[in-house]
C-alpha cells in the first residue's frame, strides 16, 4: 500500500465549544438528551496544530532500562479534542471506552453543578480519528462508561432537585447505540450512595461502585432493577476477569468478588488515599493493576493477595503540589500498561517474566495526565479542562520481509557519516536522523525532530516512515533521495532542494 500524508498547520482547525445556542434543542425519545451529529460543526473542536511524532523520556527516576526498549515503542499525537462547553460551563473529561471502530469519552462538570456529556469518536481509520456525535446531559455528571451488546452504560449523579421522588444522586443508566451512535433510547436507576464512581458488566449482570457512603451493587442488565448490594464507603471503581470482580475503595483497599454468587474472596489491604478522588482498577489476567494515589503504579495477584509489583511517583517539581502528582487512573493494552499521573504525566510500564514492574519511560505530552485509556493502537489522555489528546500507538512488530537484517540498538540520534552503507530493522523512535551516505530501514520508524537527507546522500524505508511536528521539517537536499516502500507521514513542512527525489516503489 503506498500512502503519502503531509499534515500543513497554517490552516490549522480553530478551537470550538458547542454552547447551548448551537445545540438541537433535544431528543424525541429521551428530551433529557441533547444530541449533535452536525459533522462540520463537531469537526472544529478538533485541534491538530499540535499533531506530530511524539517519544518517551527515559530519564526520569526509577527508569529500568537501557534505552533501546523504549525506543521500539512509536507514538504519534494525532491532535486534541476541546472540551464540550455548555452555555458558559467547559465540561471535564472523565472516562474512555473502546469497543471496535468507535470510542465513548465521558464528561462532569467541577464544584456544585451538575452537567454531563458524552463524545463519540470513530476510529475505524487509525490516523484519522473524527468526531461523529456529541451527548449533553443537562443536570447529570458522567463519571464512568462501560459498553454491551449494543448498549453503552454509564454512571454518576444527578441533580435531585430537579427530579421527583429521587433523593441519592448516584445514578447508572443505558444508551442504545445503532452503528456505534446513540438513538436516545434510555434507561435510568437511582441507587444508594452521593455519585456512582463505576461501572461494569460481566456475567450478564451490571455491576457499579458509589462514593462517599458508598455501595457495591449487582444490576439487572435491562431494568436496572438493584439485585444485591454490600454498604462500603468511599469507592472508586470496579473491574472484571472471568468470575472476579475487583473493587476498589478508598479506604477499605480492593475487594475479590464472585460473580456468580456476590461472595467476597478476598481483601487487598491499601493505604487511605485522598478521599472521593478519581481512582481506576484493570485487570491483566488474573493480576491487578491499580491506580494507588499517592502510591503511585501498584500491582497485585489477584489469585492470593500478594502485592507483584510497584513503581514510586517522583518527588514534585519546583512550585507543584504534592497533591496534583498522583495515580490517577491506568490502563491495559494487551500487557503494556499506561498510568496518568498528574502533574508527573503519563508513564509507560510492562510486567517482567516475575510479575514486578518496569517502568519504560514517561511519554511527552503538555499538560498534567488526569486520566489515561489505551486499547489496540490508540492512548487517549485526558487533562480535565484542557481536553483530550488522542495518541496513535504502535507497539513493537515483527516483518517478515525484514528477516536477515539487523535490529537497530542505537541510540536516538541516527548519523549516517559518509561512504556509510547501513541496513536495519525493526520498530524504532528516534529523535533526529542525519543521512550523508546511504541508510536502508526495513519497519517502522518514527522521528520527532529533524530528519536530513544530506546532499547526495540516499535514504530508503520499506515499511512505514512518520516524521516531525509542527515547526520542524524533514530536508531533501540537493541531489538527495527518499525512497518510500509503505506509508509516509509528515507532520512538519517537507523541504525538496534542487535536483531532490521523493520516490513511492
Amino acid at each position: 500500500m503506498k500512502k503519502i500524508a503531509l499534515l500543513a498547520f497554517a490552516t490549522a482547525a480553530l478551537l470550538f465549544g458547542c454552547r447551548k445556542s448551537d445545540l438541537p434543542a433535544g431528543n424525541p425519545n429521551d428530551p433529557r438528551l441533547i444530541i449533535s451529529s452536525d459533522s462540520a460543526q463537531l469537526s472544529q473542536r478538533l485541534q491538530v496544530e499540535s499533531a506530530g511524532v511524539i517519544g518517551m523520556n527515559t530519564s526520569i527516576a526509577g527508569i529500568q532500562n537501557t534505552g533501546t526498549e523504549s525506543s521500539q515503542y512509536l507514538m504519534e499525537l494525532l491532535g486534541s479534542v476541546q472540551a464540550p462547553v455548555y452555555g458558559s460551563r467547559t465540561l471535564k473529561a472523565t472516562h474512555v471506552e473502546i469497543n471496535g471502530s468507535y470510542a465513548y469519552v465521558s464528561y462532569n462538570t467541577e464544584g456544585e453543578t451538575y452537567l454531563g456529556g458524552i463524545d463519540i469518536f470513530t476510529i475505524a481509520s487509525v490516523s484519522n480519528p473524527q468526531l461523529v456525535s456529541s451527548v449533553i446531559i443537562p443536570d447529570t455528571d458522567i463519571n464512568s462508561l462501560y459498553f454491551s451488546n449494543n448498549r453503552l452504560y454509564f454512571a454518576g449523579a444527578t441533580d435531585v432537585s430537579k427530579l421527583t421522588g429521587v433523593t441519592n444522586p448516584a445514578m447508572v443508566g443505558w444508551i442504545e447505540l445503532s452503528g456505534g451512535k446513540p438513538t436516545g433510547k434510555t434507561k435510568y436507576a437511582y441507587l444508594p450512595g452521593q455519585v456512582t464512581t463505576g461501572i461494569t458488566v460481566a456475567n450478564n449482570t451490571v455491576f457499579a461502585t458509589t462514593g462517599a457512603s458508598g455501595y457495591f451493587l449487582s444490576l439487572d442488565t435491562d431494568s436496572l432493577r438493584q439485585l444485591q448490594a454490600i454498604a462500603s464507603p468511599d469507592l472508586r471503581g470496579v473491574a472484571a476477569y472471568n468470575d472476579r470482580i475487583a473493587v476498589l475503595g478508598g479506604n477499605s483497599g480492593i475487594g475479590i468478588y464472585n460473580t456468580a454468587n456476590f461472595s467476597l474472596n478476598r481483601t487487598i489491604a491499601l493505604n487511605a488515599d485522598v478521599p472521593e478522588a478519581k481512582r481506576t482498577i484493570e485487570f491483566n489476567k488474573n493480576f491487578l493493576l491499580v491506580a494507588g494515589g499517592r502510591e503511585g503504579i501498584l500491582y497485585f495477584n489477584s489469585d492470593n493477595g500478594a502485592k507483584a509489583g510497584e513503581i514510586k511517583l517522583p518527588p514534585p517539581a519546583a512550585g507543584v503540589s504534592p497533591d496534583d502528582v498522583v495515580t490517577n487512573a491506568v490502563t491495559n493494552n494487551n500487557g503494556l500498561f499506561f498510568a496518568a499521573n498528574g502533574a508527573a504525566g503519563t508513564y509507560v510500564c510492562k510486567a517482567n517474566a516475575d510479575n514486578t514492574l518496569q517502568l519504560l519511560g514517561s511519554i511527552e505530552l503538555a499538560g498534567s495526565a488526569n486520566y489515561v485509556k489505551s486499547k489496540d493502537n490508540y492512548l487517549f489522555v485526558a487533562s480535565g479542562k484542557g481536553g483530550l489528546q488522542i495518541v496513535k500507538f504502535t507497539p513493537p512488530v515483527t516483518n517478515t520481509a525484514c528477516t536477515g537484517l539487523p535490529a537497530y540498538t542505537g541510540g536516538s540520534n541516527l548519523n549516517v557519516n559518509s561512504n556509510e552503507n547501513l541496513r536495519y530493522s525493526g520498530s524504532v523512535a528516534l529523535q533526529n536522523v542525519n543521512v550523508n551516505a546511504s541508510l536502508f530501514f526495513c519497519g517502522n520508524m518514527t522521528v520527532s525532530d529533524y530528519l536530513n537527507i544530506n546532499s547526495n546522500g540516499k535514504m530508503e524505508v520499506k515499511g512505514t516512515l512518520a516524521a516531525g511536528a509542527a515547526g520542524r521539517s524533514l530536508n531533501i537536499n540537493s541531489n538527495a533521495t527518499l525512497k518510500i516502500e509503505g506509508d509516509l507521514v509528515v507532520y512538519g513542512d517537507l523541504r525538496l532542494n534542487s535536483g531532490a527525489t521523493l520516490e513511492f516503489a
